[in-house]
This record gives C-alpha cells, sequence and structure tokens, in this order.
C-alpha cells in the first residue's frame, strides 16, 4: 500500500519535446490544411520539402507524417512544437523554415487567407523578423513565377 501511494505522488515522468522534423512536419501539414482542403498539390510539396530538409526514405518520410498528423489531432495548440523549433533553430534555420511554409501555402499557385493568417501567426510565435517572411514570400513567388495578387 505504500508503495503504490508513493507511486502515484511520485512525479509523472518527463514529457520528450517533439523533434524538429515532427515540429516541421507538423506546422507544414497545418498550414497545408489551413484553407480548410489539402490539395495533393500541396501535400506533396510538403513531402518533398520534409525529405530534402531530413533526408528521409520513404519509410521514414510516411511514418513522420502519420506521426504529425496525429499529434495535430491531439494537440490543443501549437506551442510546444514551435517551442522545439524556437530552441533549435538559429535565424538561418528560420528563414528556411518560413521559406519552406510559403513554398506549402502558394504550391497550388494562390494564398488563401487563412494560410497568409496561419503565417503570420507563426511568424510572430517564431520571432521571425517580417523582412524575412517578405523576403521569403517574394522569393517563392518569384521562383513560381506568381505575383504578389491576393497575398
Amino acid at each position: 500500500m505504500l508503495n503504490r501511494l508513493k507511486s502515484l505522488l511520485a512525479a509523472p515522468p518527463a514529457v520528450q519535446p517533439p523533434s524538429e522534423a515532427l515540429s516541421t512536419a507538423l506546422l507544414l501539414l497545418e498550414l497545408a490544411s489551413a484553407d480548410f482542403s489539402s490539395d495533393d498539390v500541396e501535400l506533396a510539396r510538403v513531402r518533398s520539402l520534409l525529405q530534402a530538409r531530413f533526408a528521409l526514405d520513404a519509410t521514414a518520410l510516411d511514418a513522420l507524417l502519420v506521426e504529425a498528423r496525429d499529434k495535430a489531432r491531439s494537440s490543443v495548440s501549437l506551442h510546444q512544437f514551435v517551442g522545439t523549433l524556437n530552441s533549435g533553430l538559429d535565424a538561418d534555420g528560420k528563414r528556411a523554415l518560413i521559406t519552406m511554409l510559403w513554398e506549402v501555402a502558394y504550391a497550388d499557385g494562390r494564398i488563401d487567407k487563412y494560410e497568409e493568417h496561419l503565417l503570420r501567426r507563426l511568424v510572430d510565435l517564431l520571432h521571425i523578423p517580417m523582412a524575412d517572411y517578405i523576403r521569403a514570400r517574394e522569393a517563392v513567388m518569384a521562383a513560381a513565377g506568381g505575383s504578389e495578387a491576393g497575398a
């Protein structure tokens, strides 16, 4: 009885923070579905960005995306994932991340107002300077041959 009481009063085991790969995958998937639809072109862009960034094979990539979707469904906020990225990424890493996010948002050739809202929220949470946000947007749109109308 005493041992059971001790185990109940013991501190809960430390929760491992999410990895950079999981946090990045979750944010990219959240952005892909921010406009309440996940286009195949956006999901394909998420896959290619994650594969390139983290050098994942197809099996590892699929497992990462399944885990990210599960975490997105069960999480109440993005803060733990943003926290992982804030503590793990330097300024260059954050610039690369915002570029990845813009690439997903613009993969279908347009920026939805909900996508842009989430992007602006993430820029604030990740402490990314607005100048980097704008440069990333312009670079992604120029590479895609698009204009800034509607962004």
